[in-house]
């Protein structure tokens, strides 16, 4: 079985299931797929719309996770590997810089980053599950990542 480089891994995919607290609907987590790229300073960021539920529950309870999971196992998903990322969302602060970023890895967002309302956000890696398929399941730090 070939071994997993979870940074390389994190890397190559583009988007996520990004779960929150919801606020709505209050005890139960709230999913929803994002894309995300990977800033020049290691740090995963998402580009939000501040009406989406998720934006919502980010301000009440910035504690999230990131699920990433390769699309070309669709076949059998649970087979493949995945990385769950658990991180404090932070509001980002340097959206010129990480604007250009996004566009780098979607180009055809040009529009959707002129938008109003959509922020960038910072997920601040806490720890790291790893299933890089039957038996190799662990708990990363994200230090060992090194994005």
């Amino acid at each position: 079985m070939k071994k997993l480089d979870p940074k390389q891994f994190i890397q190559a995919q583009h988007y996520g299931v990004l779960s929150t607290h919801s606020q709505s609907e209050t005890g139960y987590p709230f999913g929803s797929i994002t894309p995300y790229i990977i800033t020049d300073d290691g740090d995963i960021a998402i580009f939000i719309s501040h009406l989406a539920e998720h934006s919502q529950n980010i301000k009440a309870n910035p504690k999230v996770s990131l699920t990433i999971f390769d699309p070309a196992d669709a076949e059998d998903p649970s087979a493949g590997a995945r990385i769950t990322c658990l991180a404090n969302a932070e509001r980002a602060t340097d959206e010129a810089q990480l604007r250009k970023q996004y566009l780098e890895q979607f180009p055809t967002a040009t529009i959707t980053l002129e938008l109003p309302g959509f922020n960038f956000y910072l997920l601040k890696l806490i720890k790291i599950r790893l299933v890089a398929g039957f038996g190799q399941v662990k708990w990363l730090e994200p230090s060992l990542l090194d994005l």
